[in-house]
């Protein structure tokens, strides 16, 4: 199973339709509206029917460094395989985008064991950033909360021993920058 975290990022929509553009990265949450802690969510983005692969374009990939998108059947949350696609850096990282259709966000408020969930926004969603308890370095996820029962997961994986040293935060950082770009595609494909 991996361990998913969830962080802020802020993007906009420009250009051509199905190209984001970023604007700077925001962290933090405010205006909690439910009883979990999540903010409100602004609109439902159903991941059902999504390509994980897609989310990601080709600009998107060379911002932050990937090459390689790789479709596959993930243990994202447990209960179920979700549709996920790992992307491969070019530095000892890669990303992992997965479209949860069977629970929300609310699984790792509630606690799943053996990771910290903490309450977020990405751009104008709740999300919750997972790390593992009392470890750092194996990796920084984000859930947002897209739909009822569903999430959009993103995950910052470090595949060198060099990467897996950085600082915690470090991790999260890519994490939050890379949800905010699969939610401002996964909004253009709506």
């Amino acid at each position: 199973m991996l361990i998913c975290a969830a962080a802020v990022s802020a993007c906009t929509i420009g250009g051509e339709k199905g190209s984001p553009t970023t604007a700077a990265p925001t962290t933090g949450s405010s205006g909690k509206d439910s009883a979990n802690g999540l903010p409100a969510r602004p609109s439902n983005l159903n991941v059902d029917s999504v390509d994980p692969c897609k989310l990601f374009t080709t600009d998107i990939m060379k911002q932050i460094g990937v090459h390689e998108a790789v479709p596959r059947k993930a243990d994202l949350v447990e209960g179920e395989q979700s549709s996920a696609c790992r992307y491969s850096g070019n530095g000892g990282f890669g990303y992992t985008v997965g479209a949860v259709t069977h629970k929300g966000v609310s699984y790792w408020i509630e606690g799943s064991g053996n990771t910290d969930g903490k309450v977020i926004k990405i751009a104008d969603f709740g999300a919750v950033e997972i790390t593992l308890k009392g470890g750092t370095g194996f990796d920084c996820s984000v859930a947002i909360d897209v739909a009822e029962n569903q999430q959009l997961m993103i995950s910052y994986i470090p595949t060198t021993t060099s990467e897996k040293q950085k600082d915690q935060s470090f991790l999260c950082e890519n994490a939050e920058k890379a949800a905010g770009y699969a939610l401002a595609t996964l909004k253009t494909l709506k």
